[in-house]
């Protein structure tokens, strides 16, 4: 079997207005679908996203470099093919761009893999289970009043949900404290609350808020501090009573690898798109076990679930649903559960309706 082509599709999905604040200056995904051709007529299908900005220039890298790096090429040679694009493309960037490139590209190969010996992934790469404990971000935003933002997290809780993530940061401290005592009453102490300050605090802040919320179980804290705050993050956890989480800004395993290795967090959330692909999210939930870490990656539902029932370390899959209603086979979802694929191929394909919405390139 041999690689023939490789097309993209260039997609722009509205997000709700919500989202908007300091971290998120416009609220739309980009998404850069990928189908790869083969000359015995299967088909891959993988994708990748930026939040907003970028994506053009990733659907560029896609459609001229790296196609001419794999055409002709056995597509199930996919850890070699992975790796070998990173090395050639490595002075464009070790991240960014070209890891959001290659994921798309690793994805698809992936769907090839698994449809040729006719397995599901989880089989393929060997599971430890069929679905993973969820968590939501959709109730929590911070441009939603309190409100609305306890009435969905009650909705969601009620149908199985493990906890809700808070967006902090974005008000005065007194009113992230509010908020997430107005949660903590309305949800009882059974459900789990996750705060997330998406990197715009600074050390200080983040121990004033830390120990002023301590008082509501938060389960952890995510992103405080810019992530290149190494020490910081130290600081932090010698300093407040919560467990630490990084890795979404985070685009390889090696920048994942001093967090790990120092214990500088408790919860990994490196986002297999955002890393560069499976190839390279595996080599991350290794060494994270190794060193008797969690991982609980970030969005991408569609992909963790199938991957976190495959390692010996997962915790949760983050319930962010915007882009489910757009595949042709979306990822089931039970009782607060994510359950994995059982059919093979990854079911990245979208639907026809959804590309033809979206669709600007």
């Amino acid at each position: 079997m041999r690689i023939t082509d490789l097309k993209t599709t260039f997609l722009v999905v509205p997000l709700e207005k919500a989202l908007l604040n300091v971290t998120k200056t416009r609220a739309t995904l980009q998404l850069i679908l990928t189908r790869v051709e083969t000359d015995q007529g299967v088909t891959g299908h993988g994708y990748t996203y930026t939040d907003g900005y970028g994506g053009h220039a990733t659907k560029a890298l896609l459609d001229t470099d790296i196609v001419d790096l794999v055409r002709g090429r056995d597509p199930r040679d996919v850890k070699a093919i992975t790796a070998s694009v990173l090395w050639e493309i490595r002075h464009a960037g070790f991240g960014g761009i070209t890891s959001l490139a290659v994921a798309a590209l690793d994805l698809a190969l992936w769907d090839i893999f698994s449809q040729s010996v006719g397995l599901p992934l989880t089989r393929l790469l060997g599971a430890f289970t069929d679905r993973i404990p969820m968590y939501a971000s959709i109730a929590g935003w911070s441009g939603l009043p309190i409100q609305e933002q306890v009435a969905r997290a009650q909705e969601l809780v009620g149908k199985g949900i493990s906890g809700i993530k808070v967006q902090i940061a974005r008000a005065p401290l007194e009113m992230d404290v509010l908020r997430l005592k107005s949660l903590r009453e309305a949800l009882g102490p059974g459900p789990k609350l996750f705060v997330d300050a998406n990197t715009v605090m600074s050390v200080p802040q983040a121990i004033a808020l830390g120990r002023r919320i301590q008082e509501f179980d938060i389960f952890w804290m995510e992103e405080p501090i810019a992530v290149r705050d190494l020490e910081g993050h130290r600081t932090i956890a010698t300093q407040v009573g919560i467990p630490l989480a990084t890795g979404e800004q985070l685009f390889s395993p090696r920048d994942c690898e001093e967090y790990i290795k120092r214990r500088l967090v408790s919860y990994m959330q490196a986002d297999v798109l955002r890393v560069g692909g499976i190839c390279e999210w595996l080599h991350i939930a290794a060494l994270a076990d190794g060193f008797n870490l969690k991982m609980s990656p970030h969005f991408v539902m569609e992909v963790h679930t199938q991957l976190l029932c495959t390692i010996p370390n997962p915790q949760f899959v983050e319930y962010i649903p915007w882009l489910q209603a757009y595949f042709r086979e979306p990822i089931g979802v039970e009782n607060g559960y994510a359950v994995a694929r059982q059919a093979p191929g990854l079911g990245l394909e979208f639907d026809a309706k959804a590309i033809e919405m979206f669709r600007i390139g």
